[in-house]
């Protein structure tokens, strides 16, 4: 691989500025006590400049990396093969794609070169035709390598579609998702499309997760269009990559993640952000009285500070905020109302555990476990009406004991809410109808992820 000489990090020019928010749940400290407090951390990205269009981008190059095994025959290859022609028009003459095939053998049908008009890549995905099992991860190992040597620091992303689990060559999902973390250190993410109810969806997750790019997944061969045109909305309006969030707090006040964000070396990276977007993350901060001051001053708690790559592959240093809080009474801290939108963000995190659990019961057949999962989660976030929705469709798979639907619906819906980015004003009422309408297509909350809305 070509290592390019790494540029130096530069403060974010004024087109780049974005809004860094800390909000606390509650917004003071009682005296005396030990407090938790949790403290959403809000990145909004400003809207696209005008001299910031698609075209004036760097060059991206992916990698469309499609499972050809003998379960992919019929309908699962041609809309696989239609989502892979779909990506070839949708990129620039001076993108470059590589094409790659694989069953039990691995095959570059195209190398990592322009697009052009796209006429051989087109016929490459043409040619692709049903073989054996399934050696995932020589596919995506070829397909990254494709990249690796790629000229300029622009987006680099491995696509990997497959209908089935690593079942040939290297098969332990810890030591691939290892694999997927040190290209993305390397300036190649993976971003991952599971089809049908036989892939593996733990595997396939955790190789996005530790990649650095998006996971999704379709029920059937029709639902897969959608995410495909997610992730290129989400390319095409891509603010900044590789968000790197660094936290620290004085001596005794301690701060845990409550997102299932992948860690990095001193902290944890955000979700690519796109455009008008905002990612965010809750973090838990334990306060003890031994930390405060006397009722009316001030407690620092946490510092954060964010750096992220542009689109050019730039590093950027971002803003860095801290929150300090006023302490006050136990009595008015008691009073004092919780902030909706952390209340929010919260119950959605909670309910991506529970989601785990029921994933888990359901593994083991423990029907009885899943519906009571479910019955305590739609009782306690009654108040949050995309996770109501998200629930009610899960009980609908569980009342029909669809174990498979249901381990990767609950996957997924619990990845969403971990790493979803969401609009600067999302609303707080939840209707899909509207969304559609409303809403770019990467910032949508969706009932059922397999499921095209």
């Amino acid at each position: 691989m070509t290592n390019p000489t790494p540029k130096p990090t530069v403060a974010a020019p004024a087109a780049l500025a974005t809004n860094v928010l800390l909000q606390p749940g509650r917004a003071a400290l009682p005296a005396g006590q030990d407090s938790t407090v949790d403290v959403l951390l809000r990145l909004q990205a400003p809207a696209r400049p005008a001299d910031a269009a698609p075209v004036a981008r760097q060059p991206e190059a992916l990698a469309l990396v499609i499972d050809k095994s003998g379960s992919m025959e019929g309908a699962p290859l041609q809309e696989a093969k239609r989502c892979a022609r779909m990506v070839v028009e949708r990129m620039h003459p001076g993108d470059s794609v590589a094409i790659v095939e694989f069953d039990d053998t691995v095959r570059r049908l195209w190398p990592a070169t322009p697009r052009g008009d796209g006429a051989a890549q087109m016929a490459a995905i043409d040619a692709i035709e049903c073989g054996g099992s399934t050696d995932l991860h020589a596919g995506w190992e070829n397909g990254s390598q494709a990249l690796a040597d790629v000229a300029g620091q622009g987006l680099k992303r491995v696509i990997l579609l497959s209908d089935g689990g690593a079942n040939h060559g290297e098969t332990d999902p810890t030591t691939i998702a290892a694999a997927c973390a040190r290209m993305a250190a390397l300036g190649v993410s993976t971003s991952t499309y599971g089809l049908g109810e036989h892939f593996n969806e733990e595997l396939m997750v955790q190789l996005a997760r530790a990649g650095g790019g998006n996971s999704y997944y379709g029920d059937k061969a029709e639902d897969l269009m959608e995410p495909f045109e997610r992730e290129l909305d989400l390319l095409d309006h891509l603010c900044l990559r590789d968000l790197r969030l660094t936290v620290t707090a004085p001596d005794g006040v301690t701060v845990q993640m409550l997102n299932d964000l992948p860690a990095t070396g001193a902290g944890w990276r955000l979700p690519d952000l796109a455009w008008s977007a905002e990612a965010w993350a809750v973090l838990r901060v334990t306060v003890p009285a031994s930390a405060q001051r006397a009722p009316g001053e001030r407690v620092p708690v946490l510092r954060v500070a964010l750096s992220a790559l542009d689109a050019d592959g730039t590093p950027l240093a971002l803003e860095k905020v801290g929150l300090a809080l006023p302490v006050i009474s136990p009595e008015a801290h008691a009073a004092l109302p919780v902030d909706t939108l952390v209340h929010r963000r919260v119950s959605e995190l909670a309910v991506a555990q529970e989601l785990l659990r029921m994933r888990e019961a359901a593994r083991n057949d423990d029907w009885d476990t899943v519906d009571s999962l479910l019955g305590d989660a739609i009782r306690r976030f009654a108040d949050n009406e995309w996770v109501q929705s998200v629930l009610e469709s899960m009980k609908k798979l569980a009342a029909q004991r669809e174990q498979r639907r249901l381990m990767k619906e609950a996957s997924y819906s619990a990845s969403s809410m971990n790493l979803r980015l969401s609009a600067h004003d999302e609303a707080v009422h939840f209707s899909m109808q509207e969304e559609n309408l409303k809403v770019a297509s990467y910032l949508r909350r969706k009932r059922e992820q397999g499921k095209a809305q």
